[in-house]
Parts: structure tokens; sequence; C-alpha cells
């Protein structure tokens, strides 16, 4: 075991199981006592840590550990093992409140990733508009996306330092602002940076809301949630070109307005219905009251500590070192992350791909087109559908390996996603004739959705428990590039099936995913191997 490994991070969204990072076997006595120390001693320098790991560590603890490692009461801390104190406000939360604040985070995730492929059908008018070229106005996509990929590496670091609730409602109101830019906006530039800034302040309820989730569920409750919501987060995309299909015979703004709308009252609901749930920034409530009710002002929450020692900037820095060094320096995440980008880039592709392929070879209309990315949408549902089977078949997995688990049983759904998404592929590129049903194309991206949300859940899951205690870096790093190349692919997908022909082009992109059909087994095989050289997986 790597004992200099022992620092964890808190996770990010973009759509991961947030329990599963809490299950390691770390002696959790000396991991408290080592980041108790470092941030208690005098001008100890905290920013060279993970802030947000310190304080998760250290927000709940039992009487034992606060004991043995004596840690002072004035102190602020949560007692697990006794009577929950009145700010620890999650543990007095029904279920049913707990649902509806994670589907309202979930809602407005949904809503950020629409936004992203609304484009599809504003793109016409757009180029209409400001007399702009087909290539440049493609960017309208890609400049989003890239917001998306960007904007977790400066708003995660303020959620750690602020909460989530205020990262959010600050987040969303930026975001908001920026879609007004884009939609009144008189310039083609106007329109396009409205477009970056929006993705990149909604991104942070990609990679934030995975956190709230695990504020506010458990191990044993947290599955349907973080299924809802990863599930959320790849519906949004697929939904976006309905949307503004439907109002593609009206002024383009509309479409636009509608997401505005839509936005504004997820952050209504936000400001009124969702409250903190970050335990660092309810320890600083439990200070005040104490403070209050003593007349002591001794009392200090390790939050209260960490902002007054740690600057916005340095730590935005450490939050975004680690990923690309997972990136560089580990070759396994790197396969993995080109996995996941290629997958979301293919998704994004076919934002381009299905209006020029459906309208030339079935002669669809707009609405016709947008309803052709269903298909796809019903995979990916039928894939969701089917976690259980893959939890009760990796229970049966560690049963039978003596109750001990390998990162390696988590790829079980990426050996059914390395297939059906050639496969997928391959019935969409034979498909698209005029002789043929246009049932058969769609039936194709069907299977691919399905197959696209085995590869996520597999290599998400291999992810946050190989990677343990750098899950979190581990998921941005995934995040970063996947949305990088989601975005760079639309850019070229339109000449590609112009110049290769709609067939041949599908084929193409089919037989790359071929290539990497052996990923999940050759990791299988050689996985403890490859993690014992890797400087940041965790090896047992």
């Amino acid at each position: 075991m790597r004992t200099a490994d022992l620092d964890k991070e808190t996770m990010d969204i973009r759509t991961s199981d947030a329990s599963s990072i809490n299950s390691s076997n770390v002696d959790d006595v000396d991991v408290v006592n080592s980041i108790y120390s470092s941030l208690s001693r005098p001008n100890g320098n905290v920013i060279s840590e993970d802030i947000g790991s310190k304080l998760e560590h250290l927000s709940t603890i039992t009487t034992r550990e606060k004991i043995e490692n004596k840690i002072s009461d004035y102190d602020v801390t949560f007692i697990s093992d006794g009577p929950p104190d009145p700010e620890n406000v999650t543990k007095f939360y029904s279920m049913y409140r707990k649902y509806y604040i994670s589907l309202l985070i979930t809602f407005t995730c949904m809503v950020i990733t629409m936004i992203s492929s609304s484009w599809t059908f504003v793109s016409p008018h757009v180029m209409k508009k400001f007399n702009i070229s087909h290539e440049v106005s493609i960017l309208g996509i890609t400049l989003y996306v890239f917001g998306l990929a960007f904007g977790p590496l400066f708003l995660s670091p303020l959620s750690e330092l602020y909460g989530r609730r205020y990262t959010f409602i600050i987040s969303l109101v930026l975001s908001i602002s920026m879609q007004c830019l884009t939609t009144w906006s008189r310039t083609i530039a106007g329109v396009m940076i409205g477009r970056f800034l929006s993705g990149f302040f909604g991104s942070s309820f990609l990679s934030v809301a995975g956190g709230t989730l695990g504020d506010l569920f458990d191990k044993s409750t947290i599955t349907v949630p973080m299924a809802i919501f990863t599930s959320a987060a790849f519906l949004g995309p697929s939904l976006g070109p309905i949307i503004s299909g439907a109002f593609y015979t009206t002024d383009y703004r509309w479409t636009f307005i509608t997401f505005i709308i839509a936005s504004g009252v997820c952050l209504i609901l936000i400001i009124f219905t969702v409250p903190e749930t970050y335990p660092p920034m309810l320890l600083i409530n439990k200070a005040k009251r104490l403070r209050q009710e003593t007349g002591d002002d001794n009392y200090i929450a390790l939050l209260e500590t960490v902002r007054s020692e740690t600057s916005l900037i340095s730590a935005v820095f450490l939050s975004s070192r680690r990923p690309f060094a997972l990136l560089f320096r580990d070759p396994m995440m790197g396969v993995l992350c080109f996995y996941t980008g290629f997958e979301l880039a293919i998704i994004y592709l076919y934002f381009v791909a299905f209006p020029y392929i459906f309208e030339n070879v079935y002669g669809f209309g707009v609405m016709g087109v947008a309803c052709a990315y269903i298909g796809m949408m019903v995979g990916m549902i039928f894939g969701a559908c089917t976690s259980f089977y893959f939890k009760r078949s990796y229970d049966r997995k560690v049963a039978a390996n003596n109750g001990k688990s390998t990162p390696e049983m988590k790829f079980e759904p990426l050996f059914y996603g390395a297939f059906l998404t050639p496969i997928g592929l391959m019935i969409f590129a034979w498909t698209c004739y005029p002789q043929v049903h246009w049932i058969g194309p769609i039936i194709g991206s069907g299977i691919f959705g399905a197959g696209v949300f085995y590869v996520f859940t597999g290599v998400f899951n291999y992810t946050v428990d190989a990677y343990r205690k750098y899950a979190a870096s581990g998921l941005a790093c995934n995040a970063f590039v996947r949305c990088v190349m989601g975005g760079v692919f639309p850019l070229f997908g339109l000449q590609m099936y112009k110049k290769m022909g709609i067939n041949w082009a599908g084929f193409f992109i089919a037989m790359i995913t071929v290539l990497l059909i052996p990923v999940p087994f050759l990791f299988t095989k050689y996985g403890p191997y490859l993690r014992s050289k890797s400087p940041y997986t965790w090896t047992e």
C-alpha cells in the first residue's frame, strides 16, 4: 500500500459513484492524525496539501478518533457516534427532501448539457444573420464544450472554500448572464464569447453536483440518485436538438430564451429550497453558535482556518495540477481518457452529421432530424436501467473472491460497451441508404447509445476504485480530455462525411472503436501489474 498517497480528494461530477471513494481500507485514525497535524501547526503550509480532502476527513469523526488524535475541543467537528448537531442539517432531512434536492440539481445539469447541443438547429440561422461559414458557426458547439472542460478547474476550488450552495448560485447567475449575451449580442464575437462563458460557469453543476449527492446519501442509498444523475448528463445532449428543432421556424433567439427561462427557474428554486450541504461549511455555523453561546472566540471551524491561509489562486493552481500530471505521467489514465473522449466526441460529431445524413438520405425535415436523436437517448436509458444487474454481478464476484474486491471487477460494463459501440456504429454506417428504412440507422444509434453508457460506467467505476485517493483528479482529468475531444470533432465532422461518403465515414469511426475493444480485457489481465508501476494508483 502506498503510504505517500494518503491524501483524499473530493469527488467531482462528472458522472461517478461518489460513495466509492470512501471504500478504502486505510486506517482512518492515521489519516486523521496526519491531516490534523498539518492543519493545526502554527503557520502551517495549508496550501501544500489538498484543501478539500483535509476538510472532508475532519468534518465528521468518531469520539475515539478525536481522543486518540488529541484534537482540541475548540476545533469544531461533527461527532458521528452521538446525536447529530443541529447544524448538520442533512441528518434531519427526509428521503423525499433528499431526492427533491438531488433531482433539482440533476435537472439543472441536464439543462446545462442541453444548451450545448441546442446549437444544432440554431446554427443555420446564425450563419444567415451574421453571414458566416459553417466552419465558423460550428464554434458555437466547440466553444461551449470547451467551457465545460475548463470550468471545473477553476470552480471546484471555489466550492471547497465557499461551499456548494454559493458555488451553484454564483455560477448559475453568471451562466444565465452569458446566455443573455449569446441571445442578444449584435456581433458574432459576442455570441461566441457568450457560448464559451455560459458553458464555463455552467460546468460547476457537472463537477460539484456529485459531491452534493455524496453529502445527502450514504453508501447504501446513493446508487439510484447517482444513476439518475449520470443518465441525465448523457440525455441532455440528445434532448437539445429536439428543443432547438421545435423553434426552428421562429427567431433563433427563442431557443436560447427557453433555456434562459429554464435556468432562471432552476436558480430561483436553488436559492429558496436548496440549503448548504457541504460539511465543512456547516461546521462554520456550529462554530458561530458555540462562540455566541459561550462568549469564547477560540472555537473555530477548520474551513475558517483554511480560508485565512489559502488564496483562491493557490487553490485553483493546486486543483488543476494533478489532473494534468495524471494524464501525462500515467499511460493507463491516458488510454482510459482517450476511450471515453472518443465516445463523447462521436456523440457531438452526430450533432453536425445527423442533419446532413437524414436530410440527404431520407429527406427528413428539421423535426424529423431532431427526433432521430431519440434512438440514441433510448439506448442510454436502457443502459441506465441495467445498472442494478452490474451492481449485483459485482457483489457476486467479491463474494466469490473471499470478500476482497479488485478494481478490475469494475470493468464488466465496459466489456459490453466495447462491443456494443462498434456494432451500433457499424449498423448505422451500413444502413444509411435510401432503399433501407430509416429505422435501421436509428436502431444502430440506439445500440451505440447503450454502449456509450456502459463504456462510461466501466471507466468511471474503475477510475474511482483503482486510483482511490486520486479519484477526483482522475475523473477531472477524464472530464477535461473528453470535453476537449467532444468540442474538436464537430469542427471537421461534416467535411469528413462529405469527402469520404456517409457510409465509409461511419465505417471509419466504427473501426477505431473496434481497435479499442481489447482495452478492458488487457487491463483486466495486466491491471495489477500496470497499477504497481503507476505513481498514482492504489495497490494492496
